[in-house]
């Protein structure tokens, strides 16, 4: 079976075993589900998990695994990233991406390499790519028509506009 990654278990919160994901995903709706199965990477395999509760939480998410509510035993998964199989993916309209699609393309302005992209964070306002430029500086650019000019994902690439201050 092949997975997509979805997310990264970053901490835990409370006694109740509940996990913060930075998620990769913009349907954690749809991924966290009640009674949905996600699964874990750790100690080099995919452990199979059933989501009991889900809800957002300061820019991440929190999740609850059934048979799991004790700190104790969900600790040991900080760190481990959070697949869902492949043949749960959700379709995608033209001009639309999947997080994961997007993580590690070159960044090019005026076909200059300028970074990559090291994450996209989602904001009320709307995404965010989180450029990782050659400097080893972090610029967030709007994830929209008016500054992305182009996304070539067989070509590994995005190309954004010039503008002042953008970067």
């Amino acid at each position: 079976m092949e997975y997509i990654k979805i997310g990264t278990i970053v901490n835990t919160k409370g006694i109740r075993g509940e996990l913060k994901v930075q998620s990769f995903t913009d349907f954690q709706e749809d991924r966290y589900r009640t009674g949905n199965t996600i699964y874990i990477f750790y100690d080099n395999e995919y452990l199979p998990f059933q989501v009991k509760a889900y809800s957002p939480y300061k820019n991440q998410d929190l999740l609850v695994l059934k048979d799991h509510e004790d700190i104790n035993l969900v600790e040991k998964f900080k760190g481990s990233d959070v697949y869902v199989p492949e043949e749960a993916e959700t379709t995608l309209f033209e001009d639309e991406y999947h997080v994961n699609e997007l993580l590690e393309l070159d960044v090019y302005q005026n076909s200059n390499l300028v970074g990559t992209i090291a994450n996209v964070v989602a904001y009320p306002q709307g995404d965010y790519l989180d450029i990782l430029q050659e400097s080893g500086k972090h610029s967030l650019v709007p994830f929209r028509d008016e500054f992305v000019l182009e996304v070539n994902l067989d070509e590994g690439y995005v190309e954004i506009i010039e503008m002042e201050g953008l970067l």
